[in-house]
C-alpha cells in the first residue's frame, strides 16, 4: 500500500516544471532541451573526474612549515637546558601570596617538586608532565588539558590547576611563567562523556599546528566511550582528508587488581587500526604512533616532541597509574637536558651480556614486576629489554639491542594481559619476519573480560606470570 501510494504522486522535479509553468516562467517544449543539456553537464563531470588528481590543502596556511613524515624513524633532539628546567619546575609550584591551597599540597607536592628540581634526580612522573608542558609554553606553543579531573589529576597526582580553599577561584602556575607571556596552558575539567569531548579535542588539534592537545581518560578504560571518534577520526583522517593531528590520548593502563573496567586501555585495538607493515619496516608515516613509556623522561620527551616535530602524528600513550608514585619509575635531569630524546627501545644495562642465555621483552609497568622479581630471586641469565614505542615498530633498535647477546637460546614476550589482548598479536609476527626471532609468550589465559574481578585469582595470575617467564 505504501508503494502504491508513493507511485501514485507527481515526481518533485514534475511538481517544479509544472509550478513553473503556471508562474509563466517555462513552457512545454523547454522541458526536453534543458534536461539534455544538464545531463551532458553532469555527465562530462562524472567522466573528468576519474582523472582528477585532488589539490592538497592540508599544509597551507599556518600549517605550512609542516611536513608529511619519513618513510624512516627518526630522532629529534627535546631536551632543554638544566637552567631552564630548574625555573620551570620553581615555577610550576608557586602561588600568589594571599592564595589558599590546600594544606596537604605544601608537602607533598610544593616541597617535595622543590627537592627533587634541586637535586636533580628522582623525577616523578608530574614534575616530567609540567616540565615539558612548560617547556613547550616557554617556547611559544599553547597547551591544552582536558577529561575528568585533569586539573587535580585522577590519581591526585598532576595539581597543574590549583584552587583557592577560601573563594573556589582557580589558578595556573605555569600561566605565570614569565611577564610577557604569549602562550599558555588550559585546563578543562570534563563530564565523562568521551564521545562528544574526544570529538571536540580532535577539532581542537587541527586547527593549529601550535597547539598541543591532550585527552586524558580517566581510566584507559574509559576510550571505548569514544570509539566512534577513534575509528572515524583518529585513526583514519589524515588517510581521508589529509588533515594532520597531533593529539595526545593519555590512557591510563596497568593490571593492579582493579577489575575488567579499570584496566585495560585495550592497546590491541588501537594497534590493529595502525597501517604499519608485517614484513616491510615502518616508519614515521604510520597513521598513529603509540608508546607504552616506563619513566617520566620517555614521557617528557614524548610530549615535546609532538610539537618539535615537523609532522604532526596522533600519540596514544599507555599511561601510568601504579608507576606515578613508584620509586623506582623516576628520572633524573640529566636525562631531559639537550642531545637527549625518546628512546624507542631500552636496553638492560645491568646484566653481564656474555651470562645471558634468555631474553624477555616486555612494556610497561609490567617490567618493574619481572626486575622485581629478577632481583629478588638473584637471576643473573635473564635480560629485561623494554619495548617503549609499540608503532611504528621499531626493529632497527630491537636488532641493536639483540646483537649485544651472543649466547642467548630463548627469546620470549611477557605481558600482562590476556593472550587474546594486549601487544602479542602485533608484536609477534613482526619479530618472527623482520628478525627473525620465533618468541615465546607469557600471558594470562584468554578471556573475555579485560581483568578478572575477584582480588585472590587476579593475584594468583600474577604470580603465574612471573614464574612462567623465568622458570
Amino acid at each position: 500500500q505504501m508503494y502504491k501510494l508513493i507511485n501514485s504522486r507527481s515526481s518533485v522535479p514534475d511538481n517544479y516544471w509544472n509550478q513553473l509553468q503556471k508562474s509563466g516562467l517555462t513552457d512545454e517544449s523547454s522541458r526536453s532541451d534543458i534536461s539534455e543539456n544538464r545531463y551532458e553537464e553532469l555527465n562530462q563531470s562524472l567522466k573528468i573526474s576519474d582523472d582528477v588528481i585532488p589539490q592538497a590543502f592540508h599544509l597551507q596556511g599556518h600549517w605550512n612549515k609542516l611536513h608529511h613524515a619519513s618513510t624512516k624513524l627518526t630522532t629529534w633532539d627535546t631536551g632543554v637546558p638544566a637552567d631552564l628546567l630548574r625555573y620551570i619546575g620553581a615555577k610550576s609550584v608557586e602561588i600568589p601570596e594571599m592564595f589558599v591551597a590546600h594544606s596537604r599540597l605544601e608537602k607533598a607536592h610544593t616541597q617535595d617538586r622543590l627537592n627533587r628540581i634541586t637535586q636533580g634526580d628522582k623525577l616523578d612522573w608530574s614534575t616530567a608532565e609540567a616540565l615539558a608542558v612548560g617547556s613547550l609554553i616557554y617556547q611559544g606553543y599553547n597547551v591544552r588539558i582536558s577529561g575528568q579531573d585533569v586539573g587535580r589529576g585522577t590519581f591526585s597526582h598532576r595539581h597543574m590547576m590549583l584552587v583557592d580553599q577560601d573563594t573556589d577561584s582557580a589558578y595556573i602556575p605555569l600561566n605565570k611563567l614569565t611577564e610577557s607571556q604569549e602562550t599558555f596552558l588550559e585546563v578543562a575539567n570534563s563530564p565523562l562523556s568521551e564521545e562528544s569531548i574526544l570529538g571536540f579535542e580532535y577539532g581542537y588539534s587541527i586547527e593549529s599546528p601550535k597547539h598541543l592537545v591532550i585527552w586524558e581518560a580517566q581510566f584507559g578504560d574509559f576510550n571505548t566511550g569514544a570509539q566512534v571518534i577513534i575509528d572515524t577520526f583518529v585513526s583514519s583522517g589524515e588517510g581521508k582528508w589529509l588533515l594532520q593531528s597531533g593529539l595526545v590520548m593519555l590512557l591510563p593502563h596497568g593490571y593492579d587488581g582493579a577489575g575488567p573496567e579499570h584496566s585495560s586501555s585495550r592497546v590491541e585495538r588501537f594497534l590493529q587500526m595502525c597501517d604499519s607493515s608485517e614484513e616491510g619496516i615502518d616508519g614515521d608515516n604510520v597513521n598513529m604512533h603509540i608508546v607504552h613509556p616506563t619513566t617520566p623522561a620517555q614521557y617528557f620527551h614524548l610530549l615535546r616532541r609532538q610539537m618539535l616535530r615537523d609532522f604532526r602524528k596522533p600519540l596514544i600513550v599507555q599511561s601510568p597509574k601504579i608507576l606515578l608514585r613508584l620509586p623506582a619509575a623516576v628520572s633524573s635531569l640529566s636525562d631531559m637536558l639537550p642531545n637527549t630524546s625518546f628512546t624507542p627501545v631500552i636496553g638492560d644495562p645491568i646484566v653481564n651480556p656474555q651470562q645471558v642465555n634468555k631474553i624477555v621483552f616486555c612494556s610497561g609497568k609490567h617490567y618493574y614486576t619481572l626486575d622485581t622479581y629478577r632481583k629478588e630471586n638473584n637471576i643473573r641469565d635473564t635480560a629485561l629489554i623494554r619495548l617503549e614505542l609499540l608503532c611504528p615498530f621499531p626493529s632497527g633498535s630491537l636488532y641493536h639491542e639483540l646483537v649485544k647477546f651472543p649466547n642467548v637460546k630463548e627469546c620470549l614476550w611477557s605481558q600482562e594481559e590476556p593472550v587474546n589482548m594486549g601487544p602479542w598479536s602485533f608484536i609477534e609476527p613482526r619479530f618472527r619476519k623482520q628478525l627473525g626471532i620465533s618468541l615465546n609468550r607469557v600471558s594470562r589465559i584468554p578471556y573475555g573480560p579485560p581483568a578478572v574481578g575477584v582480588g585472590k585469582i587476579h593475584q594468583l595470575e600474577s604470580k603465574e606470570l612471573l614464574t612462567n617467564t623465568f622458570h
